[in-house]
């Protein structure tokens, strides 16, 4: 009888130790743009596609939004540079537009790496 339940212990075992793998590279399978992590999702519906409208009124609001989503408490420049790029967004025309990107490509070039690796799956607040 111990040697029925050790030899399902060991096989459970090994079933989950083979599956592990593959759950946790599920977690590593989005980042495409077809298969979008969800932050990344978020800014294409909410400041990408609103750049490329030049809807400059919702690329503020959404970056207004962005600063209170800061993923680190330490990461005090990504609510700063999301402030900056909606007053930016606000000044419209050219201006607003460079401003607001450059406010972003600032924030993608300090976090993007480690939130990838830290928060890639991390549902949007």
């Amino acid at each position: 009888m111990k040697s029925i339940a050790l030899l399902s212990s060991v096989v459970l075992f090994a079933v989950a130790a083979a599956l592990a793998p593959t759950l946790a590279s599920a977690d590593d399978t989005c980042g495409s743009k077809a298969n979008p992590c969800p932050l990344q999702k978020w800014m294409q519906d909410n400041i990408g596609s609103k750049m490329v409208d030049n809807n400059l009124a919702a690329v503020a609001t959404s970056l207004d939004k962005l600063a209170t989503m800061t993923p680190d408490p330490t990461w005090t420049d990504w609510a700063k540079f999301a402030k900056d790029g909606a007053t930016a967004a606000r000044q419209g025309g050219d201006a607003g537009t460079l401003g607001a990107k450059a406010s972003c490509k600032s924030c993608h070039d300090k976090f993007k790496s480690d939130y990838k690796t830290k928060f890639r799956t991390r549902p949007v607040p």
